[in-house]
């Protein structure tokens, strides 16, 4: 039965389907135990690129019992100026949500309104799923297109969600495998974006903030970068 705690290698079969996906070498190999943590975290997961593909991230926190969280992140390689595939599924005790989004990384020029229409196609296929809907506050919301996903899941509607994720992987990755790389100004362009995003990650983004707290400045920045960006 496809659930979504078992999401990843659902995920990893369908993009390799796409792309044929290489284990990265980290610089601090998982699983890991926080030391902050006192052991009682785990984290676990892998990662891979692809020819088109900069990083495929699968990340599984867990603390005993009562909370665990399955999280994706693809990113395709910078000169194909693309966006990026998140998804993540948090589970605290027999509570789980679900957000799950195709979005630029950063400031854009780009109209990406043709892609959103199709992403809200696909969400508007399952209305049970999006009668749950349950959008996060605060400035993280910010982050989200107006297609993503964000859905707070009864047990019995798990396969819905697995299957909604795997249609927006499809689209994003149709995408990706149809794209050429971006050349001359337009290259440039892209790395002018993409390094100012990179620097406001540090100080700014949820997701590094939570490296830090649980191995410190260094060495949560030191992960954060080396598993999303092989830097």
């Amino acid at each position: 039965m496809s659930t979504l705690m078992n999401i990843h290698p659902i995920v990893q079969e369908e993009i390799r389907n796409y792309f044929d996906l290489k284990p990265v070498q980290l610089k601090h190999p998982l699983p890991e135990r926080p030391g902050r943590a006192l052991g009682l975290m785990k984290i676990d997961g892998e990662v891979f690129s692809s020819d088109k593909l900069l990083r495929a991230v699968f990340i599984r926190p867990q603390l005993p019992v009562f909370f665990a969280v399955r999280s994706m992140f693809l990113r395709p390689r910078v000169q194909y100026d693309l966006p990026v595939f998140a998804c993540e599924v948090m589970r605290t005790g027999s509570k789980k949500m679900l957000i799950v989004d195709i979005h630029r990384a950063g400031k854009t020029h780009h109209d990406d309104s043709a892609l959103f229409a199709e992403m809200i196609k696909i969400r508007d296929r399952y209305p049970e799923l999006t009668n749950y809907s349950k959008k996060q506050g605060g400035k993280v919301q910010e982050v989200f297109s107006v297609a993503a996903c964000q859905i707070s899941i009864p047990e019995a509607l798990d396969a819905q969600a697995v299957s909604l994720i795997v249609e927006y992987l499809r689209l994003f990755c149709d995408m990706v495998k149809k794209a050429q790389p971006v050349a001359g100004d337009e290259l440039r362009r892209t790395m002018a974006v993409f390094d100012d995003y990179l620097k406001s990650l540090i100080d700014h983004d949820p997701g590094v903030g939570v490296w830090k707290m649980i191995f410190g400045e260094k060495g949560g920045i030191e992960r954060s970068m080396d598993m999303h960006f092989g830097m």
